[in-house]
């Protein structure tokens, strides 16, 4: 059976979508799709470099130059998170189907679009942060949509702080439609997977939270 990736509806009609990607011997329009995703994450990286999101440890440093490094400095960190955002997708797509493919042996191109349609949930995540930001300037580490604000009334580490707001509704979304999938394609115990699925979540959160922690003023 020829199965044709479709995002939108791996997100909303996802038991069907994926009961059919499970079963299917030929995937198509995978690489299309991915291409896709990548050039929705380099505009969202694009646009929020652009705006200055996530640069607030480096406004009060950028503020000491002339006008003119100012807006070199600028458009370098624009820079910095379009290439972020090119090499995201890889990274969030590509590890985790490897882990999965190595420990469950399911076939990789199957997991490859299983990470698409997950990959889809954070850039709809990404694009609602910055709306968030805009409008109503929001950082993620309040996001409403993730466990940041409760983490503040508890603690006062930034660390602490950054990884709860890493833990959203989104990635729970993340978790779930890895979890089914993966459930139903294999042969090993539910609580292997649901394990394998979270302790590779909680990687995906923890290197966020020190990617994002790094002190980039210091190199100013």
């Amino acid at each position: 059976m020829a199965y044709r990736l479709q995002l939108l509806k791996g997100l909303f009609r996802s038991t069907h979508e994926l009961a059919q990607l499970s079963q299917a011997e030929k995937i198509r329009g995978l690489w299309t799709k991915f291409s896709l995703l990548i050039l929705i994450s380099v505009l969202l990286s694009l646009l929020a470099g652009a705006l200055g999101i996530q640069s607030e440890s480096i406004s009060a440093y950028l503020a000491d130059f002339d006008i003119y490094t100012y807006e070199w400095l600028k458009l370098l960190f624009a820079a910095g998170s379009g290439l972020a955002g090119l090499l995201l997708p890889f990274f969030f797509i590509f590890i985790p189907a490897l882990l999965f493919w190595t420990f469950l042996e399911l076939e990789f191109k199957k997991l490859v679009a299983l990470q698409c349609i997950t990959f889809s949930i954070y850039l709809i995540e990404f694009a609602l942060l910055i709306a968030w930001n805009v409008f109503f300037s929001i950082p993620r580490d309040s996001s409403p949509f993730s466990l940041g604000v409760a983490a503040q009334y508890i603690t006062e580490n930034m660390i602490v702080i950054r990884f709860f707001s890493f833990i959203s509704i989104f990635q729970i979304w993340i978790l779930v439609i890895q979890y089914r999938f993966l459930r139903t394609s294999q042969t090993r115990k539910p609580h292997f997977v649901f394990f394998m699925v979270l302790l590779i979540g909680l990687a995906f959160w923890i290197l966020a939270t020190l990617f994002t922690s790094i002190h980039v003023e210091n190199l100013f």
